[in-house]
């Protein structure tokens, strides 16, 4: 994607204004189907750029931090300079204590200022003591060789840390394969969201490169691509972006792509394609804005919005956790959680829904537990 998520969501003032509001403990979140307010708890705070969540087979559950960039060296990022810090993390939340598991990740962030940032996203726990990160780049590969060595083996790759060892192997480098691909007019690659396909394989989106990879053996293969579009609101002969942010294997066992659309992020332009590798992407739901996660809970698909009237609003990035309904239905979602202040991240646990809000925020993110029923 050409112009970064978050680079247009607000003004550093209404960043900081609305991040200010976001509470400390517990509250509610209005339910809005309903009509009611449902009651949610804050299970994590001060998160830097919150982003993907998963859970362990025994109840731990991990954040992924993009950290908050620094003042080392900047690379052409998707709105100017993006400038390079030791901030990425990942926390983990075990018997309702906070911990940061892995620290000193690459990151990225705004002219160094801690907005937007990039760095650490999707994530996947393996076993007892594994963990997979998908590590965020926003930019064409060869601006890597501006930061440091360790950076450049980190920024654009799936990478799988020990937990024991806090020792990091490359499990593929997707920015590399980017610039060789090169699926969009010039190179560009963004690792997002990942899943697991089979015992050794992996499911990514690059949301840079606007594509669907798969990775096994540290190979990287194109699984889907989804192209430009145009749209009455643009002027003749312009088109957006589809922005793929995240990947979720559905109880069907297809796999299911969200949509974050690219600038000028028209409000009910994105969707989500249902994926069987070897076959042609269907649109699955679409009347979205703005997708940045999904998860399934049985049958029932629940995702994020970043901003529900686009990351050019105003008032900054105010998102929602919806339910998500085939085309077939009628509708497309129904809200479940609104007024969330840039939420990311969803995961289901023990029938509630886990999501990161304050992605655009350097030190002031948190989740929140919303009760699906």
């Amino acid at each position: 994607m050409r112009k970064a998520f978050f680079a247009a969501a607000a003004t550093t003032a209404t960043l900081a204004a609305v991040a200010a509001t976001l509470p400390a403990q517990a509250g509610t979140v209005h339910h809005a189907q309903k009509g009611i307010a449902v009651k949610y708890k804050i299970v994590a705070s001060g998160l830097h750029g919150p982003r993907h969540i998963a859970f362990a087979a025994n109840g731990d559950m991990y954040v992924a931090e993009a950290g908050k960039g620094g003042h080392g060296a900047c690379i052409a990022g998707g709105e100017g300079p993006s400038c390079f810090g030791w901030t990425g993390s990942v926390t983990r939340v075990r018997h309702g204590k906070q911990h940061r598991v892995l620290t000193h990740l690459a990151s990225l962030s705004d002219q160094g200022n801690g907005e937007s940032p990039i760095g650490p996203s999707g994530l996947a726990v393996v076993g007892k003591h594994t963990l997979v990160l998908s590590m965020g780049l926003g930019g064409n590969p060869k601006e890597r060789k501006k930061v440091p060595a360790r950076a450049q083996k980190q920024l654009g790759h799936v990478l799988s840390f020990n937990l024991h060892s806090k020792k990091a192997t490359s499990a593929g480098d997707l920015a590399a394969y980017e610039k060789k691909a090169n699926p969009v007019n010039d190179p560009n690659s963004d690792p997002t969201g990942l899943v697991r396909m089979g015992k050794a394989g992996w499911l990514i989106t690059d949301s840079g490169g606007n594509d669907l990879v798969s990775l096994k053996n540290g190979k990287v293969k194109t699984v889907a691509k989804f192209q430009s579009r145009k749209s009455s609101e643009l002027p003749p002969g312009s088109t957006y972006e589809s922005v793929p942010t995240d990947v979720v294997k559905g109880p069907d066992g297809a796999f299911y792509v969200s949509e974050l659309t690219g600038f000028p992020f028209i409000p009910g332009a994105a969707r989500i394609w249902r994926v069987v590798p070897g076959h042609k992407p269907k649109v699955w739901a679409s009347g979205l804005t703005n997708v940045t996660s999904m998860a399934f809970d049985g049958k029932k698909l629940y995702a994020v919005q970043i901003a529900d009237l686009g990351l050019l609003d105003a008032g900054g990035p105010e998102g929602s956790l919806r339910q998500v309904f085939p085309d077939s239905s009628g509708k497309a979602s129904k809200p479940i959680a609104t007024a969330l202040f840039a939420p990311y991240g969803v995961a289901i646990h023990r029938g509630a829904a886990y999501v990161s809000l304050g992605a655009v925020t350097d030190t002031d993110g948190i989740v929140i537990k919303v009760p699906l029923s």
